[in-house]
C-alpha cells in the first residue's frame, strides 16, 4: 500500500503523528548562535513545490550528519514543527522542522551523482540569475574585497564581500583603462552568516594566489552577473582532486601572473580611511590577531613559535583610485608599494597610528591627492570596469 504523505503546507506547530517525502534542498554548514547554541539548517522540498524551513541544534548535527544528505530524498516522520520566530520569518504563518531523537529518517533515493563536490570551469557557469542549479566552482582567488554592507528594502541590511576569480577558461572578457586592455576576473558574492564564519580565512588571502572552491553556489543579478552563496555554500580552502591540481599548476606556470604595465595617474580618494595596517605570521605572511610581540600557533601554516614583530610583520594595504583622462581604476597597493608611496616605513606607520597623530596622514594623504603618481601594476590590481 502506498503511504500518504502529508503536503509541508499543511504542517504546524500541531500538527501530529505525520509523514512527509522531502529531497534536502539546501544543507548548511554547522554555525554557532551567539548565545553558544549550535545549529545546522535544512530546506525541505515535497513533490507538490512547497519548501519548508529546518534545522539541527547541538549534537544532533553530527548524529544526523550522514542520515540526511544534500540532495538525498527521504521519508521524515514526526519530526518538531515550530514556529519561525517573526523576525527570522520569510513569510507569514511560516513553520520550521526541527530533526531531533523523535525523529524517523528513512531514504529513500540518494544519487551518489548528485553529491559534491563537481567542480566546473568558469566559463561554463550558465549567466542565468534565474538558473536554481547550484554550482561548485574553482578558480585562482585575485583578490578579496572588504565588508560592504547592503541596506534592505524593508530594513536591516546584508553584508556582503566580493572573491575576484579567474581560471584557464575565463581569460577573454577584457575591459579598458586608459589605452590597456586586461583580463577580468570572475566575482563571486559572499553573504552574511559564510562571510562572517570566515572572515580570518578571507583576511589572510588579501596579499596572495590561491586555488580555491566554493561550493553550492547559485546566479544573483549584483552589480551584473554574480554567484552567489546560498545557505549550504562551503569554501574550501585547500581542495583536492585533479582538478584543483591542474589548477595550480596552470597558475604557477602561466605569466599572466607576472605581467606589468606603467600608468602616469592621479589619486584623488587618498585618505587615511582606506590604509590598513595589520600584523602576519613570520613563516607565512598571513593576518593574524596575535598581540603584537608574541609567539604565538599559526593557524594557516601550523608553525608553533610564529611572532608577531611589528618591526618585520606589520603589513600595510592601501585602497585607492587611479585616474587619467580615459577613467578610473580602483587599485589596492600592498607593503612596498605603500611605503614608497607614503614616504615612511611600516614600523612609522605603526607607531603613527599607535600614538594617535592622524595629522601626519591627513598631510601625507593631501600631497598625494595633489600630484602625478607613476605605478606599475599587475593583473591583481585590475579588478573593476572603467567609469
Amino acid at each position: 500500500m502506498k503511504p500518504e504523505y502529508k503536503p509541508l503546507k499543511e504542517l504546524n506547530d500541531k500538527t501530529q503523528k505525520y509523514k512527509t517525502k522531502d529531497k534536502v534542498i539546501h544543507k548548511s554548514t554547522p554555525q554557532q548562535s551567539p548565545n553558544k547554541t549550535r545549529y545546522q539548517r535544512l530546506l525541505l522540498k515535497d513533490d507538490e513545490g512547497f519548501t519548508m524551513k529546518g534545522a539541527l541544534f547541538d549534537t544532533d548535527i553530527e548524529k544526523y550528519a550522514e542520515a540526511l544528505e544534500q540532495n538525498g530524498e527521504y521519508e521524515l516522520s514526526n519530526a518538531t514543527i515550530t514556529a519561525v520566530p517573526p523576525q527570522y520569518a520569510s513569510k507569514p504563518n511560516e513553520y520550521s522542522m526541527i530533526i531531533n531523537a523523535r525523529t524517523e529518517i528513512n531514504p529513500l533515493s540518494i544519487d551518489p551523482t548528485v553529491l559534491g563536490p563537481h567542480y566546473q570551469s568558469i566559463a561554463t557557469v550558465p549567466r542565468d540569475p534565474f538558473n536554481t542549479e547550484l554550482v561548485d566552482i574553482l578558480g585562482v582567488l585575485l583578490y578579496v574585497s572588504g565588508t560592504k554592507p547592503i541596506p534592505r528594502p524593508h530594513g536591516g541590511e546584508d553584508l556582503v564581500r566580493e572573491m575576484f576569480l579567474i581560471d584557464h577558461s575565463y581569460l577573454h572578457l577584457t575591459f579598458t583603462f586608459s589605452y590597456l586592455s586586461y583580463d577580468r576576473p570572475f566575482t563571486v558574492s559572499l553573504w552574511n552568516e559564510l562571510l562572517r564564519t570566515q572572515t580570518e580565512l578571507l583576511d589572510s588571502w588579501e596579499e596572495s594566489y590561491h586555488v580555491v572552491g566554493i561550493l553550492a553556489l547559485t546566479g544573483r543579478s549584483y552589480k551584473g552577473f554574480t554567484l552567489s552563496t546560498t545557505m549550504s555554500s562551503v569554501v574550501v580552502p585547500n581542495p583536492e582532486g585533479v582538478n584543483a591540481n591542474a589548477l595550480r599548476a596552470w597558475s604557477a606556470s602561466n605569466t599572466w601572473q607576472e605581467e606589468r604595465f606603467n600608468l602616469k595617474v592621479t589619486l584623488p580618494t587618498a585618505s587615511v580611511e582606506n590604509l590598513r595596517l595589520y600584523l602576519g605570521c613570520s613563516k607565512c605572511g598571513r593576518r593574524t590577531n596575535a598581540t603584537v610581540n608574541t609567539t604565538f600557533k599559526c593557524p594557516f601554516c601550523n608553525v608553533q613559535d610564529a611572532q608577531s614583530l611589528p618591526s618585520t610583520f606589520y603589513r600595510p594595504i592601501f585602497k585607492v583610485d587611479a585616474v587619467d583622462d580615459s577613467g578610473s581604476m580602483a587599485l589596492t597597493l600592498f607593503a612596498r608599494e605603500v611605503e614608497f608611496l607614503m614616504g615612511l616605513s611600516s614600523i612609522e606607520m605603526w607607531k603613527l597610528k599607535e600614538n594617535g597623530n592622524e595629522d601626519v596622514f591627513a598631510e601625507k594623504m593631501h600631497e598625494l591627492r595633489q600630484k602625478n603618481v607613476a605605478l606599475q601594476i599587475g593583473p591583481t590590481l585590475a579588478l573593476t570596469t572603467s567609469k
